[in-house]
């Protein structure tokens, strides 16, 4: 059974506006911390692979692209040579990560209660991620949310993955709406600049993994808190 708001609580205009039929939403950095997680199957990743251990303190720039953009990232943030056989890296990472089975990720404080409160409006929710969807799946499942989506979509669902508005257009077809009619919720310059191509308002989640590059990103409406979508 969902669980209902405190007492006294309700959603935030944004949320309630006669325009806004539906909610899109990127998962890392948005709704799940986890970082953790993503860090540790690079980490185990590339030192199978033979290349240097990554710093026990590291955190990358890029935490918002594809896993070939991360690891690409990283690797040149290493100075490491990128390997000649990067598709088996790839694959080996996709194991590790779900070897790691979420154990360190967690859901953002006060997310799950605005979820279940937009499900309880009946508000038509998906997800848009640069997770492989099998990952994205299995995130949601271990964090309890999936059953609060009606559709996911990961970024080798489509034949383009963000910042491409393919994947987000696409998403919310899938949810029978149209752009004007939805918001979407991100925390990157990546899910900014999807948004904008694809016409749809964008909602920046500040507390996620975007860093100074969002410093002049557009944005209709911004949030460092989840339970500030959620007023008296």
């Amino acid at each position: 059974m969902l669980n209902t708001l405190p007492a006294g609580l309700k959603l935030h205009s944004l949320l309630t506006q006669d325009d806004v039929r539906g909610l899109v939403f990127d998962l890392d950095g948005t709704i799940i911390d986890s970082a953790p997680d993503i860090i540790q199957g690079m980490r185990l990743t590339f030192e199978q692979a033979g290349l240097d251990q990554l710093p026990s303190d590291y955190f990358p720039d890029d935490l918002h692209g594809t896993r070939d953009g991360i690891m690409r990232s990283i690797i040149a943030d290493m100075g490491w040579q990128v390997p000649a056989d990067f598709e088996s890296l790839k694959t080996r990472f996709v194991q590790n990560y779900a070897a790691l089975d979420h154990m360190n990720t967690s859901v953002y404080a006060g997310a799950q209660d605005v979820l279940e409160a937009c499900r309880e409006a009946a508000l038509p929710m998906g997800i848009c991620t640069n997770k492989i969807y099998e990952s994205a799946v299995s995130a949601t499942h271990k964090m309890g949310i999936h059953g609060l989506f009606d559709y996911i979509s990961g970024s080798d669902s489509w034949s383009q993955a963000k910042p491409s508005p393919v994947p987000l257009l696409e998403t919310i077809r899938m949810l029978g709406l149209k752009p004007e009619q939805c918001l979407y919720f991100g925390d990157t310059s990546v899910d900014a600049e999807c948004a904008r191509d694809a016409g749809v308002r964008f909602v920046l989640h500040t507390a996620g993994y975007g860093g100074s590059s969002l410093n002049d990103t557009p944005r209709d409406f911004m949030f460092q808190r989840w339970d500030e979508l959620l007023v008296a």
